[in-house]
């Protein structure tokens, strides 16, 4: 059965939940509530985005306080500034943070898996490329999003493929 036939099911995040996205309508019916495919797709690389753009804190928690590990006080992706993005090592570094970020607190994402294109000569620019599946019933939905560091001012932009 193709997807066009089938109703995707599809709950929005707490955050989308809380938005009021037409103010104006004192009432809104649960049709209009629920957010289409594609909606749900640019709240998932908004959210990204923003998740990429988080810095943690300097001093990580404990390593005893394994809750922590995984919660809001870690949300982000540590400071990359002395790194150095042309080194293997680092760059490596790097894209297990991010793909281990994601996989923590992207819950919408699942099968998730980071790769980082070559840099080209004499470009401020990493590019990743992120692949996963996004989690809609009744199956989950491939999603790329094509994602880049500017090294100049450690700014992610993310754009869906």
């Amino acid at each position: 059965m193709s997807r066009a036939t089938n109703e995707i099911r599809i709950t929005p995040s707490v955050l989308d939940r809380l938005i009021d996205y037409e103010p104006e309508i004192s009432s809104e019916s649960h049709r209009s509530r629920l957010r289409g495919l594609r909606e749900l797709k640019q709240a998932v690389k908004r959210d990204l985005e923003w998740l990429l753009n988080t810095r943690q804190p300097i001093e990580p928690p404990s390593a005893e306080l394994k809750e922590l590990n995984s919660s809001v006080a870690v949300y982000g992706l540590p400071d990359f500034t002395s790194l150095n993005a042309k080194n293997r090592t680092d760059q490596n570094r790097m894209r297990r943070a991010v793909e281990a970020a994601i996989r923590v607190f992207e819950p919408r994402l699942v099968n998730v898996a980071v790769t980082l294109e070559a840099m080209r000569e004499n470009e401020r620019l990493m590019r990743f490329r992120i692949d996963a599946h996004l989690k809609v019933e009744p199956a989950p939905e491939p999603i790329t999003f094509d994602t880049v560091l500017q090294l100049d001012n450690g700014q992610y932009l993310v754009r869906e493929e």
